[in-house]
């Protein structure tokens, strides 16, 4: 036993076995809330397992948050209300999901289930209590997710080898992969989202369940793009995102999730995961996938999958950025460094990947690209403040340029050649302010402070 302060609770009907040392040291970690919340369950005479990712992330020796621990147990949801009063909120009760608030985060419990036929793709017509681990564990997606641990016995409960599959980095259904995936398609997305479990390498997914994504997908359809974008975010984040989406393509799902888009190249998909990009966010990840595409293209798909603007935005401007590459000048840098701030050196480390796989967005070749780099890197810190050294009231006085729009072209246009050469004194605007041909022309051609 963890601690003579779990309780057991009803047992599970199903064989187990004592649980790995992995998985003990995890559970000799769980907080004291969520033993209060199990032992209250227990005291009532109910069975309570942890579930999931969890267990799954346990078993790996990965690192578990406790926001991500689920539990499961035989009590019926409204009497989970009744137990835990204000402490328990209902978040999802018709699939029988109560969210009980401890002491320092939420839990979600959700009571042992059994489902009737998916129609709609996506849901369960009718869902009925139970008290069958067994049933309900036959009920989930993959084996590695299919996995149950008693924390108080120190079992663990594997009916379908997920513990077999985590040692083979196996993505398997339980079951039938033809009939999951039919019940619930948005498992085609997440069989292709657990092929990165870390940063070693790639995991397989089953002939059996490759060919029931691939079967199935038109099934995507079927579900909310919103759950589409969940999940693509979350290949986006891992570090074989493009080998990911490749499979995605070579299976016709990548189509189905991104249908305004042509066939993504191979080799940009393999620069995707070239270690230069592994600091870019998802988006700007993304951005990368469709850097040989419009940025017109790029943000159909993301209002099609009803991102946030945010997001688009982000996107949106990393790929056009990218299509440009600032010249090994100094002046050049300093303006592309104080235009894109810390978006600067992802700019060039994705330009590099894109340049070692061959990927040329504007013809300039992987040399060009060095150049630029050791430039780059020994380009010394600006000295220069952020904001222009000089003011309107200033410029109006020494311009005579009446306060509008062109006299906003001129400061913009003098913040510009600021950064360019690095100054720090006003005097040294007054001089370049001399310089400059402001009297004449039309003011919207003037050099401004942007990239490109």
């Amino acid at each position: 036993m963890v601690s003579e302060r779990w309780i057991t609770g009803t047992e599970a009907d199903l064989p187990g076995i004592d649980a790995p040392p992995q998985l003990k040291r995890w559970l000799n970690t769980l907080p004291d809330d969520l033993c209060t919340i199990s032992n209250r369950l227990c005291s009532e005479g109910y069975g309570v397992w942890l579930v999931g990712g969890s267990v799954r992330d346990a078993l790996q020796a990965q690192e578990v948050q406790n926001t991500d621990i689920d539990v499961a147990t035989s009590c019926p949801p409204q009497e989970m209300l009744a137990l835990f009063g204000e402490q328990a909120v209902p978040t999802g009760l018709e699939f029988g999901t109560v969210t009980v608030k401890g002491t320092t985060q939420p839990y979600e419990v959700t009571t042992l289930r059994t489902e009737s036929l998916y129609r709609d793709g996506r849901h369960p017509e009718n869902v009925v209590w139970g008290r069958s681990l067994k049933e309900d564990l036959s009920r989930r997606d993959f084996t590695i997710n299919s996995m149950a641990v008693d924390v108080a016995r120190q079992r663990l409960y594997d009916p379908f080898d997920g513990r077999s599959d985590l040692e083979k980095r196996c993505v398997r259904a339980v079951g039938e992969a033809m009939q999951r995936c039919e019940e619930d398609a948005l498992r085609i997305l997440r069989a292709y989202r657990f092929l990165s479990q870390d940063a070693v390498s790639l995991w397989s997914m089953s002939p059996q369940l490759r060919v029931a994504v691939g079967h199935h997908r038109s099934r995507l359809a079927m579900v909310a793009v919103e759950r589409h974008w969940r999940e693509i975010k979350k290949i986006l984040k891992n570090p074989f995102s493009g080998a990911i989406l490749s499979m995605m393509q070579d299976d016709g799902v990548f189509p189905i999730v991104f249908p305004a888009s042509r066939i993504i190249g191979a080799p940009l998909l393999r620069a995707v995961d070239d270690g230069n990009l592994r600091d870019l966010s998802p988006m700007q990840r993304l951005a990368v996938v469709f850097a040989q595409q419009p940025t017109s293209t790029l943000l159909e798909e993301l209002r099609n999958l009803r991102t946030s603007r945010e997001e688009q935005r982000e996107a949106a401007t990393f790929h056009e950025q990218l299509q440009h590459l600032p010249s090994p000048l100094g002046a050049s840098l300093r303006v592309f460094s104080y235009v894109l701030g810390t978006s600067a050196a992802l700019h060039l480390a994705a330009r590099k990947g894109l340049a070692i796989h061959g990927v040329d967005l504007q013809g300039e070749p992987e040399t060009q690209v060095d150049a630029v780099l050791a430039a780059w890197d020994a380009l010394p810190s600006r000295k220069s403040p952020d904001g222009c050294l000089v003011d309107g009231h200033w410029l109006m006085q020494r311009s005579g340029i009446q306060e509008g729009l062109r006299l906003g072209r001129l400061k913009n246009w003098l913040h510009r050649l600021q950064i360019e050469q690095d100054l720090v004194r006003v005097e040294d605007m007054e001089r370049l302010l001399s310089q400059l041909p402001f009297e004449h022309g039309e003011c919207e051609d003037w050099p401004q402070l942007e990239f490109p």
